[in-house]
C-alpha cells in the first residue's frame, strides 16, 4: 500500500492519470498502448533488469507495478458494471 501510495502518488500524480500520460506519449511516438500495457511492460523491465542483476529496488517496483495492473483491472471492471447497469 505505501509502495503505491506513498511518495508515488506525491511524485507522479494518480497512478491511472499517469498511466495514461505514459501511454498518450507513447502512442504519440507511434507505439500505440494503454495504461494496462505500460504496467505489463514496466513489470518486463523490472523482470528484465532483475534478471540482469539483484536489485531490492527492482523487486519492490515489481509489486508496485503489480498492485497498479490490479487497480487498472479493478476500475476497468467497475468501468463495466457501470455501463451495464446504466
Amino acid at each position: 500500500e505505501r509502495i503505491v501510495n506513498g511518495d508515488r502518488d506525491a511524485d507522479y500524480g494518480n497512478s491511472n492519470e499517469n498511466l495514461s500520460r505514459i501511454a498518450s506519449l507513447a502512442t504519440g511516438m507511434g507505439q500505440p498502448i494503454t495504461g494496462r500495457g505500460v504496467c505489463i511492460v514496466m513489470l518486463a523491465v523490472k523482470l528484465a533488469r532483475e534478471s540482469h542483476k539483484h536489485k531490492r529496488d527492482n523487486l519492490v517496483d515489481l509489486c508496485g507495478y503489480a498492485e497498479l495492473l490490479n487497480r487498472w483491472e479493478s476500475s476497468a471492471e467497475m468501468d463495466d458494471r457501470d455501463k451495464v447497469t446504466n
